[in-house]
């Protein structure tokens, strides 16, 4: 550290400072993604699909964004899902309030795949990707008198999922062959929505034993600017460890991908409705 600085901020320059890197990259690093093709869903209140690469440059479309990762001489590409544990939220707060999460994905897990025919689309907030829209608003397609809270409960967790295969999707479009994804955030603290992820993504799922977020990724950084490992590899090696994985089934995933084929259109069919509805005045 430069002597002025530190004597401006009362610290001693012996103290080491290193560039660190914004959320998501420290929370990749803290999660060990960090070679190319290694795989990131995050579920907090917005959700991410982060995908390391070590080319400098692909090119993207439909709002997936591409960064400089933390890890030198390596980049990632990135999805957003403004409303994911958000839309859990809303769910809880709104319908379940008496209830804790867990109560909620357990009635999910009592539904069926597509929850009895019923589609959720988790435009709460606007969506970034892959529709760039500030004035898209959330749907529910298909309710009839049939329908139970279960039903709601796993339709919302499904149209997260879809929204988040979305980003997957684009990014596989590119040309990236994504087969294994490590889960962290509120989305891995089930081992069912785990499995959904799976069984939606067509891949296996990676489920960490300890998960600290982007702190431990910011700690890993400076472990390694201070040499105490050799690479980010041998860094990842010592902290990092799956506890779990989650494999696709093939017949729960082609039943899924007649759901998401429907899910995908649900965005054409209903902005310029919400559009219009938020021109009408109060």
């Amino acid at each position: 550290m430069r002597t002025d600085l530190a004597q401006e901020i009362g610290l001693t320059d012996e103290v080491k400072v290193f560039a660190g890197g914004g959320d998501n990259a420290c929370g990749a690093i803290g999660a060990g993604i960090i070679n190319d093709n290694d795989t990131l869903c995050s579920i907090g209140t917005s959700g991410v699909v982060l995908n390391v690469e070590s080319d400098s440059y692909t090119e993207y479309r439909n709002n997936i964004h591409f960064f400089d990762h933390s890890v030198p001489k390596t980049f990632y590409a990135m999805g957003v899902t403004l409303a994911a544990g958000y839309s859990l939220n809303w769910l809880k707060k709104t319908f379940f309030e008496d209830q804790s999460f867990d109560d909620i994905v357990k009635q999910a897990s009592t539904s069926q795949v597509g929850a009895n025919h019923l589609l959720f689309a988790p435009y709460l907030a606007g969506e970034r990707t892959p529709h760039g829209d500030a004035f898209i608003r959330g749907s529910f397609i298909g309710i009839s008198g049939s329908h139970t809270k279960a039903d709601f409960a796993r339709a919302v967790l499904e149209g997260i999922t879809f929204s988040l295969y979305d980003s997957i999707q684009l990014i596989r479009e590119a040309g990236k062959e994504i087969t294994h994804i490590t889960s962290i955030g509120g989305g891995a603290k089930s081992e069912f929505w785990l499995q959904m992820q799976a069984d939606i993504f067509n891949a296996t799922i990676r489920k960490l034993k300890h998960e600290e977020g982007p702190s431990m990724g910011a700690a890993m950084i400076a472990a390694y600017g201070l040499e105490w490992f050799n690479s980010f590899d041998d860094c990842v090696a010592q902290f990092i460890e799956i506890e779990r994985t989650f494999e696709p089934n093939k017949e729960k995933h082609d039943k899924y991908e007649a759901y998401y084929n429907i899910y995908r259109q649900i965005y054409q069919q209903t902005h310029h409705l919400t559009e219009e509805l938020l021109k009408i005045e109060d």
